[in-house]
């Protein structure tokens, strides 16, 4: 294995992920016990999961009732422990799945799907797999296709025949109280009810099966669960599951015969529809009652083993190709983007043939992502009269407030579609309405914008995602989209990236800003624990996720479920906070918003306090800390806008804001209307190019839908300040919050002021407020004022990190003037600051240990490298990577916002850069670097790696 630096590849080279016998496709106890079995014959194994956990037919469909079940394989005891009838807990099944593959050593990979099969002149080579932000390689010998509806079997060729008849009726379960209205004659309840303690009482949860007519679901099945989904809206529904079962449409042709009635009953050669290809899922030949007994776990799991062992003494040893040919099952070719793959390591690169892929069909407006953002701009697009098509990985629509489980506002400017958003809910949620709309049940809201889309005409493709796009010149043409049933192509009018990660933009080269590359900061993270299926809202922030690291959200994952054992389930959602942001048109600032800026194209109007959620790193936070009053914040239409790209609109977490303008700018209800203005600019444009939009048309339709106000169609740019207000803010009070934006926003203006009063005040502390602005400018004047106030100020407490609840400055008075220090480059300044940082003691606060990391990689001197390296010496100092999943696992507790080992890690990986930029010593800072490049958590190791790199 080799380092990898995290470089584009597009489709020329992929990275190889790694190198295994047999490839395991699917999310099911199946696939769990066919890589068991691939172990003990003595090959090695890999699970590539679409969902986020395994256990598809069990916790997946909440068919979690063992009677009847036979337990006496290991793997099924330890899915469901009791003897009794209790239902199991579908947090427990997945984490038992988990164990089991760790316990055994073998890999796992969530929320990745193969989208093309590699071939040599011996067979199967390997799999390309699609995560939700780009592609990579794992090579291998054989592949276990566990997938519901055989996506790799259908990359493959697998001669398929249409069954000559399907079920009439699809059974899907939900808990809630009763059946719903409507249902009566079409739900069954399922016994015993889930039992589990709330508030130290024992609370009931029961359960329902409902029946739903195929007829009326359509003929697309892409869309199927979409239709369902938006059938059933009522508050009582407390949790749906997110597979509804259903069996493919298609038979395999292997094995010619008649169809046998029970897996049990199937030939080796029925498996197996080619020599390095077994199937283990409802491809098989079987009746429709043999595929319904594919629901049953212990059904999976003796198919599975018998599958896995197959599969092992199938492999055969063959040297390496050194060409490939790939199967994508399609014939549209193009200009094929993906977007930048990042590995701890790789196993080498393939070398990949002209990509061709399946159509998929078109529409006016794809929509990458249905959450918080995603689902109102699909509903505007649709009710603007484009044809629209959303998707989205979950299997509900709302992203964080309904599969995320933060099902409550905090701050938001709840006008325009927000405020129609929140009296549809109500309507159906009595308690939303009790709290007029600020709170809801997660479900509830789901279905309501699942059947507001329906009603606007638009489609929802659930379990699925967006992996890469096709170019035509400088524009989006269409979009590389993996379902459940297959993978394809979608031409496209206009694309709105909603998938918080700017995926789409970055496939298309648009430049992004990656979070944790350039400074080892990111706002903290959660995967909340449903502790019952009666806890209508839960938040965390227990840790840090790179969502464009596939390895790293898998491990996430896992660690939930290792925190929250007694909880009913976790979140299948990484609730983030801050991702990868394109560079756009425009970018907003802290400053642009303490100042009140207005803007010619603002499409919507935020409002929130500075909730950051860990520690700043804009230069006006270290001279006024942040409040916890509320602010409002217009955002222009080009802040969506990546630069270079055409045909892209950026909504949500992705848009272009500086990462401390975001706090303001994220809250839930702004990313609804913002979603709701970006669908509906999409379906505006018409396939024309988005820069010459008619923006006072979008504004106005946007003052009708109240998302605007109608005062905003006379704004203009504010920007910059005339003299006056810049002189006003120089006589005021310099480290306050708006006279310092004002000034740090007009630096040619401000620092004659600041250096007049440098050099001319009488008041020693406002020379030193104008020498700590000055400094943060970079300006040399201020640095033998700041280097005596260094000498002569002693350590203080410090902060430590925190990121739930955290509110004001995240370091001290003396940090922001060793910092200011730094920047000015001074050259008595390292030494200055060296023997500052050697009075610090093995404890020292995170953010004195940050500032101290900061000036070493600015002033770069060698006295610096020798007093960063002493700290790090000190006892506590070292050893906070995290390198091995089962270790983490082994040591997980239940604090859902956990800071300690946050601020361990955050100390070290500070003090480890400056040394290392600093000149190191002894090679000190490089091997802790190279620990840290291989962190489980992805903004880790991303960071150490740009250093080393």
């Amino acid at each position: 294995m080799r380092q990898f630096d995290g470089g584009q590849f597009g489709s020329s080279a992929l990275p190889v992920l790694r190198e295994v016998d047999v490839l395991v496709i699917g999310a099911s106890a199946g696939a769990v016990a066919a890589a068991l079995a691939v172990r003990a014959g003595g090959r090695r194994a890999m699970v590539v999961s679409d969902l986020s956990y395994l256990g598809e037919e069990s916790a997946g469909t909440l068919n979690l009732w063992p009677s009847g079940l036979e337990r006496s394989d290991p793997l099924l005891q330890a899915m469901f422990p009791e003897d009794g009838p209790e239902p199991a807990l579908p947090g427990a099944v997945k984490r038992a799945l988990e164990s089991a593959l760790l316990d055994a050593g073998i890999p796992f990979l969530y929320l990745a799907r193969p989208v093309a099969l590699l071939l040599d002149e011996g067979g199967l080579a390997g799999a390309v797999l699609a995560t939700r932000t780009s592609l990579c390689v794992v090579r291998c010998r054989a592949i276990v296709d566990a997938s519901r509806y055989g996506v790799a079997a259908r990359l493959a060729g697998v001669p398929l025949s249409p069954r000559s008849a399907l079920p009439s009726r699809v059974a899907w379960t939900v808990l809630t109280d009763r059946a719903p209205e409507g249902w009566a004659d079409r739900a069954e309840a399922v016994q015993p009810p889930f039992r589990m303690m709330s508030k130290d009482e024992e609370a009931v949860f029961p359960a329902w099966r409902l029946q739903i007519d195929r007829a009326g679901l359509g003929g697309d099945p892409k869309a199927r669960e979409h239709r369902i989904r938006a059938a059933v809206s009522e508050a009582q529904i407390r949790v749906t599951a997110d597979v509804v079962p259903d069996a493919p449409a298609e038979v395999s042709d292997a094995g010619a015969g008649a169809l046998c009635p029970a897996p049990a009953q199937l030939s080796d050669a029925q498996c197996a529809p080619r020599p390095d290809l077994f199937l283990l899922n409802g491809l098989l030949p079987l009746m429709l009652d043999g595929v319904a007994l594919l629901e049953r776990s212990d059904v999976q799991v003796a198919l599975g083993r018998r599958i896995g062992g197959l599969a092992a003494a199938a492999v055969s040893e063959r040297p390496a190709a050194g060409a490939f040919t790939m199967l994508t099952g399609g014939d549209v070719g193009g200009d094929y983007r993906f977007a930048p793959a990042f590995f701890r390591q790789t196993a080498g690169v393939v070398a990949m043939p002209e990509l061709t892929f399946p159509s998929l069909g078109e529409c006016d407006v794809l929509v990458a992502g249905g959450g918080t953002g995603g689902a109102p701009a699909g509903i505007a697009a649709a009710r603007a009269g484009a044809k629209t098509i959303v998707l989205e990985t979950q299997h509900a629509l709302g992203g964080v407030g309904t599969a995320g489980l933060i099902a409550t506002y905090w701050f938001g400017n709840r006008v325009g579609f927000t405020a129609e958003l929140d009296d549809a809910v109500m309507r159906v949620d009595p308690v939303s309405r009790e709290h007029e709309g600020r709170l809801w049940w997660p479900e509830a809201k789901a279905a309501v914008y699942a059947r507001m889309l329906e009603e606007a005409g638009g489609a929802a493709w659930l379990g699925s995602y967006a992996f890469g796009i096709r170019m035509d010149g400088d524009r989006v043409s269409g979009v590389l989209v993996s379902t459940p049933f297959g993978c394809g192509v979608l031409k496209v009018g206009c694309v709105v990236d909603a998938t918080g990660n700017a995926d789409l933009a970055a496939a298309a080269g648009a430049p992004c800003r990656v979070i944790g590359a350039a400074h080892a900061a990111v706002q903290g993270t959660g995967l909340s624990p449903r502790a019952t299926p009666g806890i209508r809202a839960c938040n965390s922030d227990h840790t840090f996720i790179d969502d464009t690291d596939a390895e790293g959200v898998t491990h996430a994952f896992a660690n939930a479920r290792a925190k929250f054992t007694r909880a009913f389930d976790t979140s299948p959602l990484v609730n983030s906070r801050e991702r990868r942001q394109i560079l756009g048109e425009f970018e907003v600032s802290p400053l642009d918003i303490l100042a009140g800026r207005t803007f010619s194209d603002t499409v919507v109007t935020a409002r929130s306090n500075f909730d950051t959620h860990g520690f700043i790193v804009h230069p006006l936070f270290m001279v006024a800390a942040p409040d916890e009053e509320p602010l409002q914040a217009h955002v222009p239409f080009r802040c969506l806008l990546p630069r270079g790209v055409e045909g892209v609109l950026v909504t949500g977490l992705g848009m272009s804001a500086h990462r401390d303008a975001l706090p303001v700018l994220r809250m839930q209800a702004d990313v609804q209307n913002q979603g709701y203005a970006a669908g509906l600019a999409a379906a505006m444009s018409a396939g024309t190019p988005l820069r010459t939009l008619d923006i006072r048309a979008l504004q106005r339709r946007l003052v009708e839908s109240g998302i605007l106000a109608p005062e905003v169609l006379a704004h203009e740019d504010s920007f910059p300040l005339g003299d006056a207000a810049i002189q006003q803010a120089a006589a005021g009070q310099l480290t306050s919050l708006m006279p310092a934006a004002i000034l740090l926003a007009h630096p040619e203006q401000s620092q004659p002021l600041l250096q007049q009063m440098l050099a001319e005040d009488a008041d020693p502390a406002r020379r030193l407020d104008a020498a700590l602005l000055l400094g943060m400018m970079g300006c040399a004047d201020a640095g033998p004022l700041l280097a005596e106030a260094v000498q002569a100020t002693a350590w203080d407490d410090g902060w430590n990190y925190r990121g739930m609840g955290q509110f004001g400055p995240s370091m001290s008075r003396l940090d922001a003037l060793i910092l200011a220090l730094a920047h000015t480059g001074l050259p008595d300044a390292a030494g200055v600051i060296a023997e500052k940082v050697r009075q610090l003691p093995a404890d020292a606060a995170f953010s004195h240990c940050r500032v101290a990391g900061i000036a070493g990689a600015l002033l770069r001197n060698a006295c610096l490298a020798e007093a960063l390296a002493e700290l790090l010496r000190q006892p506590g100092m070292q050893g906070h990577s995290q390198l091995d999943t089962r270790e983490v696992l082994r040591q997980a507790n239940d604090d859902p916002v956990e800071t300690a080992a946050r601020n361990r890690a955050l100390r070290e990986m500070y003090l480890v850069r400056g040394l290392y930029l600093a000149g190191d010593i002894d090679g000190l800072g490089r091997a802790i670097l190279e620990r840290y490049a291989g962190d489980l958590r992805g903004h880790f190791a991303r960071h150490a790696q740009a250093v080393l790199f």
